[in-house]
């Protein structure tokens, strides 16, 4: 399972996946299909991964207790 992690933490994870993604594609798939191809695909993983990321979980707050 993934850390909690706070929004900030997951769009830098997100940048560094998208640039991971595409110096992968370029090393290994570039031969077989065109760069733009990996770039819509680390777009897509990247957004996946900020949205479905793990949040941090929200503590409810008890009114009237001291």
């Amino acid at each position: 399972m993934l850390p909690r992690m706070t929004t900030g933490d997951w769009i830098f994870w997100s940048i560094l996946s998208w640039i991971f993604v595409n110096l992968l594609w370029i090393k290994f798939v570039e031969r077989f299909v065109p760069l733009w191809v990996g770039t819509i695909v680390a777009t897509i993983f990247a957004l996946l991964l900020l949205k479905y990321g793990p949040r941090p979980r929200e503590e409810e707050e008890e009114e009237g207790e001291e």
